[in-house]
């Protein structure tokens, strides 16, 4: 993958306006569908912009997938080194003219999820404590579950090409 939203994730690294941000969007109530018109701020991306975001996406839960698997038999090396995929040093692959149409305030959650990969590999080898991964996790899909809350992709179409 050439570019990813991991750049934009660099430009804010730490997770204040997340830690804002998170607590006001609260978590989802899984068991209630939505209701009403969708309120989320668009973001407005061309269809490609977009594909790398949700490629982003996509990879965050391929690590959190590998790290789930990872934790009930405390192979706290594995958990290391998925969560280390996703971390701060891969945040550089988004295009600068992409990351200027990002908000501010999405650009610092998602670098607060990198960051919290940093820490969940961090911390899988200096404690190898599996309970406290699975709270990081956790805090760390807060971040994700505000971030979904907070946005939702808008595309823009190409205009139409005139027939001759």
């Amino acid at each position: 993958m050439k570019h990813s939203v991991r750049s934009l994730l660099l430009i804010v690294f730490g997770g204040l306006l997340a830690a804002a941000v998170a607590p006001a969007a609260g978590p989802a109530d899984s068991s209630a569908p939505a209701s009403g018109p969708d309120r989320r701020a668009v973001l407005v991306l061309t269809d490609p912009e977009r594909h790398l975001v949700l490629e982003e996406m996509r990879n965050f839960l391929a690590v959190l997938q590998t790290i789930s698997e990872a934790l009930p038999g405390e192979d706290m090396k594995a958990v290391a080194v998925a969560a280390r995929k996703m971390g701060s040093g891969a945040a550089n692959e988004i295009p600068p003219e992409t990351v200027a149409k990002l908000p501010d305030a999405f650009k610092q959650l998602a670098g607060a999820v990198h960051g919290s990969f940093d820490a969940i590999a961090l911390d899988a080898e200096s404690l190898g404590d599996p309970k406290h991964t699975m709270g990081q996790v956790g805090e760390m899909l807060g971040k994700c579950n505000a971030c979904h809350g907070i946005y939702q992709i808008g595309v823009v179409r190409a205009p139409k090409r005139a027939v001759r």
